[in-house]
């Protein structure tokens, strides 16, 4: 009788755990959203999650090089194709190649350094800007002695389009 009990016991606490804990597994990124990410910029997934940016819901995969770089990728979950590229940590010396006629990060990159005359990179993007016909658009920002200007490249020719 005595271990009737104990299992109705333990049957009714396991019940009540799985009614009260309404809290929602964290969702990852489907495996081909990660490989592509790491196709584009060699190193391993750190963390994967589904979020919304500009009211879009995206998958963001955060890739870490050999190097401790991070670049994050955002993907739109109801398509899986690329919404945005970002890059905030440093060190910025490595490649990312989006593919689709668009030209690579660093190719991006050393046209912003030219035109601006300065290579201390606090951070760029590479996403569709609505300022520039819907475009991809890399935009890079620089530390210039304590405020920040920013690079707009054409990531289809890597032409400078604006400096601010």
């Amino acid at each position: 009788m005595r271990k009737i009990v104990i299992c109705l016991f333990l049957s009714v606490s396991a019940f009540i755990y799985s009614c009260t804990n309404t809290e929602e597994p964290a969702l990852t990124a489907p495996t081909n959203i990660q490989d592509k990410s790491t196709d584009m910029f060699a190193g391993q997934v750190i963390e994967s999650k589904k979020e919304m940016e500009d009211g879009i819901e995206v998958w963001e995969v955060k890739v870490q090089n050999a190097n401790g770089a991070i670049v994050r990728f955002y993907w739109r979950v109801d398509s899986g194709v690329l919404y945005e590229i970002d890059g905030q940590e440093v060190p910025f010396n490595y490649e990312v190649t989006p593919g689709n006629g668009l030209i690579t990060y660093s190719a991006a990159k050393t046209q912003a350094i030219a035109a601006l005359k300065n290579d201390d990179l606090l951070r760029w993007q590479l996403e569709k800007e609505s300022d520039f016909a819907n475009k991809w658009i890399y935009r890079f920002e620089f530390d210039d002695d304590g405020s920040t200007i920013r690079v707009f490249v054409d990531a289809s020719t890597g032409d400078v389009l604006e400096i601010d």
